[in-house]
């Protein structure tokens, strides 16, 4: 049977990793999914402040009135027969309830509460439990695109297609000032040099991934600077690419702490991951709760920026049984609060 998700979408490429992640462990579930796009935004921009207060405190008392207030805060493209809405972001949440009861489907949401109630959600899935209720998932791993099999398998097709049998390899994800961390430019420089230095002591190559919030400069001493020939930047591509096989491929993986879509790609190759931070951080209480977990799994090895070349070299520890197992965990629960009863 075939089961349409609807993605409430406003393009925030970190929220949409996670829905999209979402929808992959129920495809690797068994489920036939067909999946309807649909983009979100506020009716009217100028005021969306205001709306967005009004809305999240309609979401409080979802009857029929309020829900249909709520949808008239936001415009959104047209769809039909939706069995799931899912969504990630506080801004979508009394959308994702509004559509859920009108459409008398079923709803999955990621993000920290607000107004509303976890149990007006078939799946509230959060970083740490918030609430009794067995449909509040708190997964090990943030839900994202990437597993420890798909990244074997296109890193394997990658080394074969560019014979790189003999080579060696350190990855460098980047992202950017936010979410409580900023960087000056005194600290990218060392971050660059740290590296580098950390590859010729390891006799490793350096491989490079950027991000939207990678400043441009950065990425331009990168281009100017190294062989990017296998890096996966995002200024000079102007799209996100995709990097599985540059995580199979690298012995060591290092990712800027700030962002938890990429930390959480990076673990889910099945590598222990060293996490680089900056001096300057004043991170909300609930990313830092992500740090704090993943450090306590063991799954991280946060480092600051001087300690990006000590050792240990070429150690690369395996953590792939343990996110594999999570995987089926987190699965298992959410396939039960969906579709059993």
């Amino acid at each position: 049977m075939q089961i349409n998700v609807g993605h409430l979408t406003e393009g925030i490429s970190g929220h949409d990793g996670q829905v999209l992640g979402v929808i992959k462990n129920l495809v690797d579930s068994g489920k036939n999914i067909n999946v309807t796009t649909i983009s979100v935004g506020w009716r009217v921009r100028s005021i969306r402040g205001v709306l967005k207060f009004i809305s999240r405190k309609l979401s409080r008392f979802p009857n029929l009135n309020n829900i249909n207030l709520i949808t008239k805060c936001y415009t959104f493209s047209s769809f039909s027969n939706i069995d799931i809405f899912i969504s990630s972001g506080a801004n979508l949440a009394p959308l994702n309830l509004a559509l859920t009861k009108k459409n008398n489907a079923k709803n999955i949401h990621l993000s920290s509460k607000r107004d509303w109630h976890v149990e007006d959600f078939t799946a509230y899935i959060t970083t740490k439990k918030i609430s009794p209720l067995r449909n509040n998932l708190s997964p090990d791993i943030v839900p994202n695109l990437f597993d420890p099999a798909q990244c074997m398998g296109a890193g394997e097709t990658f080394i074969k297609e560019n014979n790189l049998y003999e080579d060696k390899f350190s990855l460098l994800i980047l992202g950017g000032n936010g979410i409580g961390y900023k960087y000056d430019e005194t600290e990218w420089d060392e971050i660059l040099k740290n590296f580098s230095d950390f590859c010729t002591h390891s006799n490793t190559k350096p491989l490079f991934i950027t991000s939207p919030r990678t400043p441009t400069e950065v990425e331009n001493i990168i281009q100017s600077e190294y062989d990017t020939s296998f890096s996966v930047l995002f200024h000079s591509e102007n799209k996100r690419g995709s990097f599985p096989h540059l995580l199979y491929v690298a012995t060591n993986i290092f990712v800027t702490e700030d962002s938890s879509t990429m930390l959480s790609e990076a673990i889910s190759s099945g590598k222990r991951v060293a996490c680089v931070y900056p001096k300057n951080i004043n991170a909300p209480e609930k990313y830092t709760e992500i740090i704090r977990k993943y450090e306590a799994l063991n799954f991280i090895k946060r480092k600051n920026i001087k300690e990006i070349c000590d050792g240990p070299f070429n150690e690369m520890i395996d953590i792939s049984t343990e996110v594999k197992q999570s995987f089926v965990e987190f699965n298992k629960l959410l396939i039960e609060l969906l579709f059993e009863h």
